[in-house]
């Protein structure tokens, strides 16, 4: 996978794809078993429901802070839009974080291979395995060494769907830097030196780097058709075209509270393509011209 790519400069997708899913398939194949034993059992059943459930109050905050970004206003005076931004989110949550799960069950087994070579001069093979189990460090090494793969593509993939936060923003900083200032304090001869080991390792570094900055801009689009998305469910459903207050045409209005609403316009130049702001309401149930 990415290890592969890095080193042999394979850029097939089918590749990635395939080898991914082959670690994917051996790491459930493992530990969908044992995840079975846990659930069947009442405490279990109560760890893996409460690790959920934080899981869907962090997608419920995220949410939260979405529609806040976008329209200016708590999310608690638009719970539509607030249920359909957690319905955008919850799946990539439940998705990405229960396959780290996965993966970082799997990583205890670098533990498990530093007490089977502690106790191989003891005559003990295995701890776990049925009797017959054959090359049990050897599995163990190639577990570990495709679950580290299959983790370094899970940081990519949680980059994609933004629960990085390097990849959160363009105006986040480079993941990989070079500085150059210290070159011109060097001499000559260790100007070239550095300048010969620079070489060996810039086409690795040119790959990670491409690898990184490709992760960050998929998360910027991702997040980009999130709140596009949200902000046409706003518009079209949450907002009204009607309302006792007072408002310009072709805009659609929230009622906040007894005097106070959230406006909203079509707006092209704008990023989400709508414009909010919030404006007193102007009824005349109170006493206030309706003149927009």
């Amino acid at each position: 996978m990415l290890l592969l790519q890095l080193f042999f400069s394979i850029e097939s997708r089918l590749f990635e794809v395939v080898m991914f899913g082959f670690a994917l398939a051996g790491i459930v194949s493992e530990t969908w078993p044992r995840f079975m034993v846990l659930w069947n059992s009442l405490p279990g059943k109560a760890v893996i429901l409460f690790i959920y459930a934080i899981i869907a109050n962090f997608a419920l905050a995220s949410a939260s802070g979405l529609v806040n970004s976008i329209t200016g206003v708590s999310a608690s005076a638009l719970p539509y839009s607030h249920n359909f931004a957690l319905i955008l989110m919850v799946p990539s949550w439940f998705f990405v974080t229960t396959l780290m799960a996965l993966v970082g069950g799997m990583l205890v087994i670098f533990v498990y291979l530093f007490f089977l070579l502690l106790l191989k001069p003891f005559g003990v093979q295995r701890l776990w395995h049925k009797s017959g189990y054959r090359f049990v460090l050897s599995t163990a090494v190639a577990r570990f060494v495709w679950t580290l793969g299959v983790a370094l593509q899970l940081g990519v993939v949680a980059g994609h769907v933004g629960l990085l936060s390097e990849f959160n923003s363009e105006s986040a900083n480079p993941l990989i830097t070079v500085e150059d200032t210290t070159k011109q304090q060097l001499e000559s001869n260790e100007t070239q030196l550095i300048e010969k080991q620079t070489e060996e390792v810039s086409e690795l570094e040119k790959d990670l780097t491409t690898l990184l900055n490709d992760a960050k801009e998929k998360s910027i689009n991702y997040q980009k058709t999130q709140r596009q998305a949200l902000a046409s469910f706003i518009y079209e459903f949450e907002a009204d075209s009607r309302s006792r207050c007072a408002h310009p045409e072709g805009t659609r209005v929230i009622e906040l509270n007894d005097y106070e609403i959230l406006q909203i316009a079509k707006l092209s130049e704008t990023e989400d393509g709508y414009v909010y702001s919030v404006e007193p309401c102007r009824s005349a149930a109170i006493g206030v011209s309706v003149t927009p």
